[in-house]
């Protein structure tokens, strides 16, 4: 029998805190407790309690999808991507493979605008125009494959308008033309209706993660992106009501599950404050997000585990409420293959089909964590964005070079953790693999990937190993040893392990040493012919104690420099 009381028994926060602390060990639940890259707490117990929404004089927004019945009936749209390489046939068979299993929106990546009328009706061929969802990604190039679109609509007795073509101009993406916002509202005010997709703009926050940009600076640029385009379009009498319909916004998924989640939802919360000072209604004008999962949290070591990424980047999205989810394939950084692509496509229908994710359009509200979270970001970007609105707006921030300032700090600062040994990613820096691994196609080497530091280190390690020679004069230093072997690990290194007992001077000298770790004690305690064995070591910084090694602020750069590298572009963010 029903009842609409608890069966559970109730507990208080002293409850909480007495079982956490017992977990401890007697601990002190606070202890926990940590900030992350933008400086908000984090901490390990939350009050179940009704929180006050971080948007804007508080405004009620919804937090739904922008059409909440498909959603439930449906799920969201799966947007995958496709690299357009090769002839038009081979790109052809790419999207029909993708539409075949079930993705509802092809994500065209690397498409060349050359001769691209011409080359349309083969690259979609069998593809039902008006049904399937193109996803562009044009850069500067967007207006010209437009254009060609447009083209090929027509002769398919459509048009964009009808269609479900995005695409997706962002004035204000890495590299983008100053240009480009003219142009792009000169052909939404004069062009034909039905020329005109129902996603002309998007603000791409997902390409500036990828550069390096944090969770707070990511949607501080998507707010400031969308806010300039309608400013601009007003300036030339365009009804902002009908602007904000074709307006969307990329976000990144990283593999942080509960930060996917509060990005989500914390957008929404800023979107709403946007259109209610335009005296619109929040619920009426939702904003379509597109949630692509991180490419900046990806690495070639050990790519597998990236499926594990990919997967709660996607549940973050899903639970959060994007109303598109993108996952490239877990080895698309050395070039993807079909199994890959597969993968990438199959997490979704799972969360959509097996797991149900879709029939509940907020399954995490009322969480204290996640309310707590999502306020905290919200509020956050909010500040962020009236700071950037007070320096002149997107425009200013553009031209002056600040986000790519702010995205080459933040990925610095984000090099220097991991370099600390602060950020961890299995199967890089923790429990790290010791397989080949191949190097990244040019299209993916402008991410600012923490990995790329790692696998740089082994590249030049499995080109030139590195002589490493541990001296042991106790056998009780096993725990130590263990530490330094899989520090250099991470850098693809092996070292020879060598005790002292009954060893002599000579067999240092054969060893021929580029670097020599003492596991005990320090140089002075060894005997005679020892020292002088290791003493042109010792005066070329060539020879350590383990501890010494083991306790330094950057192990990652000492791993450098043993084959030569510098890892100073890391540090400044601008590699």
């Amino acid at each position: 029998m029903s009842s609409t009381q608890s069966k559970f028994p109730s507990a208080s926060r002293e409850d909480w805190h007495a079982l956490v602390s017992a977990a401890l060990k007697g601990g002190d639940p606070q202890s926990l407790d940590r900030l992350d890259e933008d400086g908000l707490a984090i901490k390990a117990l939350y009050d179940v309690t009704s929180y006050a929404l971080a948007s804007p004089d508080a405004c009620a927004i919804t937090r739904l999808p922008v059409n909440p019945a498909s959603h439930i009936a449906h799920g969201w749209d799966i947007c995958q991507p496709v690299m357009a390489e090769g002839s038009a046939k081979d790109i052809n068979r790419l999207i029909l493979d993708e539409l075949h299993d079930g993705v509802g929106t092809i994500w065209l990546q690397g498409l060349q605008t050359s001769d691209l009328a011409d080359h349309l009706p083969a690259m979609m061929q069998d593809v039902v125009f008006a049904a399937a969802g193109i996803h562009l990604d044009a850069g500067n190039d967007v207006m010209a494959q437009i254009g060609a679109f447009a083209g090929f609509a027509k002769k398919a007795d459509t048009n964009l308008a009808a269609s479900r073509f995005h695409a997706n101009i962002d004035p204000f993406a890495p590299a983008a033309d100053a240009d480009l916002l003219a142009s792009a509202l000169a052909h939404f005010v004069l062009a034909d209706v039905g020329d005109v997709p129902p996603d002309m703009f998007r603000a791409q926050g997902w390409r500036w993660h990828n550069q390096g940009m944090t969770a707070v600076q990511e949607i501080a640029y998507i707010l400031a992106s969308l806010t300039e385009i309608l400013r601009q379009g007003v300036a030339r009498d365009i009804d902002p009501a009908r602007l904000a319909k074709h307006m969307s916004a990329s976000l990144a998924l990283p593999a942080d599950l509960f930060e996917g989640i509060a990005k989500c939802r914390a957008l929404r919360h800023g979107w709403g404050g946007i259109v209610s000072a335009l005296g619109l209604d929040p619920d009426a004008h939702r904003l379509c997000i597109h949630g692509a999962v991180s490419i900046r949290m990806f690495s070639t070591v050990d790519s597998e585990i990236n499926m594990l990424r990919t997967t709660t980047a996607l549940l973050g999205g899903a639970i959060g409420g994007a109303d598109q989810l993108s996952a490239h394939a877990h080895n698309c950084l050395t070039g993807d293959n079909l199994l890959g692509r597969r993968l990438a496509r199959m997490q979704q229908h799972l969360l959509i089909d097996e797991s149900g994710l879709s029939r509940s359009l907020d399954p995490a509200g009322g969480a204290g964590f996640i309310e707590n979270r999502t306020d905290q970001l919200g509020l956050a970007a909010w500040l962020a964005f009236q700071q950037m609105e007070a320096g002149g707006g997107a425009i200013a921030a553009h031209q002056t070079g600040q986000f790519t300032t702010m995205a080459r700090r933040a990925a610095g600062q984000r090099y220097s953790r991991l370099a600390a040994g602060d950020l961890t990613l299995v199967g890089v820096n923790l429990q790290p693999d010791s397989r080949a691994f191949d190097a990244v196609l040019p299209y993916w080497r402008l991410i600012r990937r923490p990995a790329a530091a790692v696998e740089m280190v082994r590249h030049a390690a499995a080109q030139n190993p590195p002589r490493i020679l541990i001296l042991q004069q106790q056998a009780d230093l096993v725990p130590q040893l263990a530490k330094l072997r899989g520090l250099f690990a991470i850098g693809g290194m092996q070292p020879v392990h060598m005790r002292l007992e009954g060893t002599n001077a000579d067999a240092v000298d054969l060893a021929r040493p580029d670097l020599v770790i003492l596991l005990n004690g320090d140089f002075d305690s060894l005997d005679g012919a020892m020292q002088s064995a290791l003493s042109g070591l010792l005066d070329a910084g060539k020879a350590m104690t383990g501890d010494s090694l083991l306790d330094d602020s950057a192990p990652l750069e000492k791993l450098a420099s043993l084959v030569g590298l510098s890892l100073e572009s890391f540090r400044k963010g601008d590699a």
